[in-house]
C-alpha cells in the first residue's frame, strides 16, 4: 500500500515538474556534458551542443547543477553556469537567417524598383529632349518666317515710299502743267479781244 502511495507521489511530482518546465539555453561557447545526477561525479549520459534549447526542470542548491530535458527527450544534469535564460545565438540563427533572407529579398526588390525608376527617368528625359528638339526646330522655323516677313515688310514699305514719291512728283508735274497752261491762257486771253477790237475799228474807218 505504501509503495503504491509512494509511486503515485512520484508520478505527481514528475507531472508537476513537467508542468513547471521552463525554456533555457546552453551557452554558445561551451560543450556541456549531460550527467545522470546533480554533479560531475555522476556518469556522463551524453553531451549537449552549445546554444541548444533545453527545458529547465530542477536545480540542486548544493552543487548548482541544473536538471534539464534536451530536444531528444533525454533528462539529465548539467553545470548551472552553462545554462542561461537569454536566447542563444544557435537558437536565434534560423530566425536571423530568415530575417537576412527577407532583407536580401527586400533589397533586391528595392534595387529592382530603383533600376525601374532610373529607366523611367531616362525614358522621360529622352522624351523631354525630343520634345525640346521639336520646339527648337519650330522656334527656328518661326524665326526664319519672322525674318522673311520683316524683309517683305521692308520691301513693301520701300515700294510704298517710292509710290508715294512718284505720286507726289506726278501731282507736282500735273499741278505745274495746269499752272503753266493757266498762266499761258491768262496771258493770251487778254490779247484776243484787243485784236478783234482793232479790226472793228479799222473796218469802221
Amino acid at each position: 500500500m505504501k509503495s503504491k502511495c509512494l509511486l503515485a507521489l512520484l508520478c505527481s511530482l514528475s507531472w508537476l515538474g513537467n508542468a513547471m518546465a521552463e525554456t533555457r539555453y546552453i551557452s554558445d561557447n561551451v560543450y556541456a556534458y549531460l550527467h545522470a545526477g546533480p554533479s560531475n561525479q555522476y556518469r556522463i549520459i551524453g553531451s549537449i551542443n552549445a546554444g541548444e534549447t533545453v527545458e529547465y526542470l530542477n536545480r540542486n542548491a548544493e552543487s548548482k547543477y541544473v536538471q534539464i530535458r534536451d530536444g531528444e527527450g533525454r533528462t539529465g544534469w548539467v553545470d548551472g553556469q552553462f545554462v542561461q535564460t537569454e536566447e542563444s545565438f544557435r537558437s536565434r540563427l534560423p530566425a536571423l537567417e530568415q530575417e537576412l533572407g527577407d532583407t536580401r529579398q527586400q533589397l533586391a526588390t528595392v534595387d529592382q524598383r530603383h533600376r525601374q525608376d532610373v529607366a523611367d527617368k531616362v525614358t522621360q528625359l529622352a522624351d523631354q529632349e525630343q520634345e525640346l528638339s521639336k520646339l527648337r526646330s519650330q522656334l527656328d522655323e518661326l524665326s526664319q518666317r519672322s525674318e522673311a516677313l520683316q524683309e517683305e515688310n521692308r520691301r513693301l514699305s520701300s515700294l510704298m515710299d517710292d509710290r508715294e514719291h512718284n505720286m507726289r512728283m506726278d501731282w507736282l508735274l500735273r499741278g505745274g502743267l495746269v499752272a503753266g497752261i493757266g498762266a499761258l491762257f491768262g496771258f493770251l486771253l487778254p490779247l484776243i479781244p484787243l485784236r478783234r477790237k482793232r479790226r472793228q475799228d479799222r473796218w469802221m474807218n
